[in-house]
């Protein structure tokens, strides 16, 4: 239980930081330090053709 507690605070922690970021004008994050916003980490690949098999399994 305490895991999952410090992992939920963990990701709570993160995702405001994150949002508290956005909010920053491009130089309030040169002042920071930051020279650019930090890009997403999530990353999606879509092979060539896969919304044509993924249409066609309908």
């Amino acid at each position: 239980m305490a895991t999952a507690l410090a992992a939920f605070t963990a990701w709570r922690r993160t995702i405001a930081g994150r949002r508290a970021l956005a909010d920053l004008t491009p130089d309030q994050l040169r002042d920071i330090g930051l020279s650019r916003p930090p890009a997403p980490k999530v990353l999606v690949s879509v092979g060539v053709g896969l919304m044509t098999d993924l249409m066609s399994m309908r």
